[in-house]
């Protein structure tokens, strides 16, 4: 189903896929200089604490970076319209194994950040305490694959999304949130007439919210962070919040 995200029928669907595209931004390097250097990305989720700002993506793709850096220091790096020139030094947090990563921002501004698309770029912002029982089973969740990269110029880059509002949980446990993907029934995308990739890489680092229903209000909360997808694209697995949520101020 194509979303119209200017339109004046704007209906419940349309913003649960766009809350994740909200708070949420591509994370990409290359070298700018040339237009035929390789651009890889994944996606960050912009979360906000106690006026504290914070981009989570997963350790693989900071580490994809690293070692590209390694072999050609003309590499740049940005998460949506904010370049990092030394990302080591706001890495907040960064596992290995649980495959998250936080970078923390204490000197930048929101609008550092925004991008030019349909969906404003926002700060998630997390409660000092929340709640990690997963009390639905329906998911709405976003990122940006590669294969919907463009690089017109030396130095732009344009990006697609895919999102979904309505997808289901299959399975939780402590590391992982297990979600299901059917794209004739629950997917709802914002690509228009296009097909969902067939390959997912660059999806990574994207939200994961909970769809709930409290004192009459559709409410969308984040519960966690994309991780790794099947080849099919049918299901995706996800790192909850809990594993990391001690990182933030």
């Amino acid at each position: 189903m194509g979303l119209d995200l200017n339109g004046p029928d704007k209906t419940l669907a349309n913003y649960l896929c766009e809350t994740p595209m909200h708070h949420s931004a591509p994370i990409y390097f290359g070298n700018p200089s040339y237009k035929d250097s390789k651009v890889s990305n994944g996606t960050a989720t912009l979360i906000k604490k106690n006026n504290h700002l914070y981009a989570v993506t997963n350790h693989h793709v900071l580490s994809e970076y690293l070692e590209r850096k390694k072999k050609d220091n003309d590499i740049t790096l940005q998460i949506g319209g904010l370049y990092v020139p030394a990302i080591s030094e706001i890495v907040l947090f960064d596992d290995k194994d649980v495959d998250i990563c936080v970078f923390h921002f204490p000197n930048h501004q929101e609008s550092d950040f925004w991008m030019n698309g349909d969906v404003p770029t926002k700060f998630y912002e997390l409660g000092e305490n929340f709640d990690d029982e997963i009390t639905g089973t329906v998911v709405a969740f976003g990122g940006y694959p590669g294969s919907f990269r463009s690089r017109g110029s030396t130095n732009h880059v344009s990006f697609r999304t895919v999102s979904s509002g309505c997808s289901v949980i299959e399975d939780k446990s402590d590391l992982n949130i297990v979600v299901s993907i059917n794209h004739d029934k629950d997917a709802i995308t914002l690509l228009g007439e296009t097909p969902p990739p067939e390959d997912i890489a660059g999806m990574s680092g994207g939200p994961v919210f909970e769809i709930v229903r409290e004192n009459n209000l559709t409410c969308l909360r984040l519960v966690g962070i994309i991780y790794e997808c099947s080849n099919d694209f049918k299901v995706l697995f996800v790192r909850p919040l809990s594993l990391f949520a001690d990182a933030f101020y």
